[in-house]
């Protein structure tokens, strides 16, 4: 009987990494892809040297694939379902597909997919980051077999889900842990803004004290609820009377409206690092709808064993729209201060456990 072959969609990734690198050892021959080239070649540097004879194709795009794998382990965001089922589709009679980070994902491959063997795969940290984590399979029996196979050639212990009940966790366990909850990092965090001055140059500011909290579905970003919030008296221009003017009753009115507040309706996603993010923000009592821009860093494991993820938020707003109304005419006619308000902040989050206090 020849050897399975393994197809990992999105080899770089969180999941995919530890599953390239841990397969890279098996006796499995392995097919790996993904868009990040520059990645991809790292990634294929490492393995080579960890089993430089290994039976390995490395691919920088999924959509050149023949897909003749026996087994297909997509390392991608929920977002990405029916992209990753018009690949697969015409394969899926004779394929199992391993569905990260549990039921609620396999249930939409499932739908997408109605002739694959889909296998549900959650820890009990909902993630999967180092060799001897317990994980847990749901699916059919033949197709769980061979999937705890190669779950255990991963470095990982399997557990099939008929068995819950003679261990420390059970179904209704599982749906829980899919709910992930993301603190901030404020040592590795920060908001500014800026605007016109004069209409001819920039005032820029920041806020040294604000707090934000994120919960997905596992992590899928596109189900994310996002709650921001900064203090109006840490407001900083780099100028002390500046600073307290912009607390007073002329913009922030910081005695009454001590935060602003922003919560998320929707994070869509546009490609894998580009995302719109539409909520509410709240100043001053006024409340309005507003749009803003989102660059996704990626997600990685620190040196302390934390699971982290960034991202780069811009937008702009009108400050008028929250009843910063203050205005002044200079001498020779001209608008002391522009109306349009440029937000730009970089923010890193830290997944569930909490947050080490070592500093990078």
């Amino acid at each position: 009987m020849s050897k399975k072959t393994i197809a990992i969609i999105g080899a770089t990734g969180t999941i995919g990494s530890v599953f390239s690198k841990n397969l890279a050892k098996s006796n499995y021959r392995l097919l790996l892809f993904d868009h990040q080239a520059k990645k991809l070649n790292l990634l294929a540097r490492e393995i080579r040297k960890l089993k430089p004879s290994k039976d390995i194709e490395f691919m920088s795009c999924a959509s050149e694939a023949s897909w003749e794998a026996d087994i297909i382990i997509p390392d991608i965001p929920a977002a990405d379902e029916k992209e990753l089922a018009q690949k697969i589709g015409p394969f899926t009679n004779r394929k199992i597909v391993l569905s990260f980070p549990g039921r609620h994902h396999a249930n939409n491959l499932g739908a997408l997919l109605p002739g694959a063997r889909i296998v549900s795969v959650s820890s009990a940290t909902d993630e999967l980051r180092t060799s001897g984590t317990e994980v847990f399979l749901d699916g059919d029996d033949q197709a769980i077999e061979t999937v705890g196979k190669i779950m255990a050639a991963a470095g990982f212990v399997p557990v099939p889900v008929r068995n819950f009940k003679n261990n420390h966790i059970n179904k209704s366990n599982i749906e829980e842990m899919e709910t992930t909850r993301w603190t901030l990092d404020p040592t590795h965090s920060e908001i500014h803004f800026k605007i016109r001055h004069l209409m001819v140059s920039w005032v820029t500011g920041n806020f040294k004290k604000f707090d934000a909290s994120v919960e997905t579905e596992g992590d899928d970003l596109t189900t994310a609820k996002i709650r921001f919030a900064a203090d109006i008296n840490s407001i900083s221009t780099n100028n002390d009377q500046r600073d307290a003017h912009l607390r007073t009753g002329d913009f922030f009115d910081a005695q009454n409206h001590p935060q602003l507040v922003f919560e998320s309706d929707k994070l869509e996603k546009i490609d894998a690092e580009t995302f719109k993010l539409y909520g509410t923000l709240t100043m001053r009592g006024q409340s309005k709808k507003i749009a803003l821009n989102v660059e996704y860093g990626g997600m990685t494991i620190d040196p302390w064993g934390n699971t982290r993820t960034g991202f780069s938020v811009t937008g702009k707003l009108n400050r008028k729209d929250f009843g910063v109304n203050f205005s002044m005419v200079s001498e020779t006619g001209g608008i002391l201060l522009g109306e349009e308000v440029a937000i730009n902040a970089n923010v890193e989050f830290v997944k569930q456990a909490a947050l080490q206090t070592q500093a990078a």
